[in-house]
């Protein structure tokens, strides 16, 4: 079905004529008349998009479809009004992670995360947390980076790709301009003319203060889950364990019962457990989720004593 076939579809569905839809799209209606026909390539604004959407009172599967045949793109997130709500499945995917993870929106404000990496970094429990802002302007992240200019010009990389393709996006040049604002991070902003969609795979080496200040190697890998499409899921996997971790391990459970003869024994490995409490952290307007520590040994009060990162 091309996308003239879904306008009609969504046209007739809402029990309107052609005329005023022409009228809300801000079009002759002959125009219009050959876009539903496929006469005429339609590529509607995102404004014209939204007005379409309301108009049709077309549910969430259309809207998507809609803005992603226009504009290339999809729901704007940047309000946490507008975030569509987390599900049970990327609630479930979040908490299962043995690892340091959080979600973030498309101007990395923080969505969600899990106890591990609230242990580690508790800046992502703040209010308004996010991942840029805390990467480039926060002195901790300075000190807990080995190689903190190299780290921050990836960041600016970022925003810059970012900026490149939404140069419209009245949030993102906020945050760029923020940012612009430390001297440190303008001189780079500068001196940096390459682009960056995302960081996967990139290594980092850090000073963790949850691990007493050792230097751990993580990777960080960034996945676009299909319900968010316009947000990131980052999971920092580490390279090789500190030899004493503060951090409570999390029992494996065994594959064959044990026998009478030879009692089993406990075999562990590190890492966190987590659970997502029922409510958003913070409050509704912050859009964000906690994740609880389930088990023995488990709780999120260690979160209290780790600094950020």
């Amino acid at each position: 079905m091309g996308f003239g076939n879904l306008l009609r579809t969504w046209r007739k569905a809402a029990g309107v004529n052609q005329d005023p839809v022409a009228r809300v799209l801000g079009m002759a209606i002959r125009t219009y008349g050959n876009i539903e026909r496929g006469a005429a390539p339609a590529r509607f604004s995102r404004e014209q998009c939204e007005a379409l959407a309301g108009f049709l009172r077309l549910d969430t599967e259309a809207h998507h479809a809609l803005l992603l045949h226009n504009v290339g793109t999809t729901f704007d997130v940047s309000h946490p009004d507008r975030r569509p709500p987390l599900d049970e499945a990327m609630r479930l995917l979040i908490e299962e992670q043995p690892s340091p993870s959080l979600l973030c929106d498309r101007h990395w404000h923080v969505l969600a995360y899990n106890s591990l990496m609230a242990a580690w970094w508790p800046w992502v429990t703040e209010p308004g947390a996010n991942l840029l802002k805390w990467g480039l302007l926060d002195p901790e992240a300075r000190v807990q980076h080995h190689q903190w200019r190299d780290h921050a010009n990836r960041l600016i990389r970022l925003l810059k790709f970012a900026l490149a393709g939404r140069r419209d996006d009245p949030e993102l040049a906020r945050l760029a301009e923020e940012v612009r604002t430390d001297p440190d991070v303008l001189r780079l902003w500068e001196t940096t003319s390459e682009v960056a969609e995302n960081r996967d795979g990139h290594l980092h080496r850090m000073r963790v203060p949850a691990l007493g200040w050792r230097t751990v190697e993580l990777i960080s890998h960034t996945l676009h889950p299909a319900s968010l499409p316009d947000s990131r899921l980052i999971i920092f996997t580490q390279l090789q364990e500190p030899e004493h971790s503060e951090l409570p391990a999390r029992p494996r459970q065994t594959v064959n019962p044990p026998r009478a003869d030879h009692p089993a024994r406990p075999h562990t490995d590190r890492g966190r457990h987590a659970v997502l409490t029922a409510g958003p952290e913070g409050g509704a307007s912050s859009g964000r989720y906690q994740l609880a520590a389930r088990g023995p040994g488990g709780g999120a009060e260690r979160a209290a004593d780790a600094a950020a990162s």
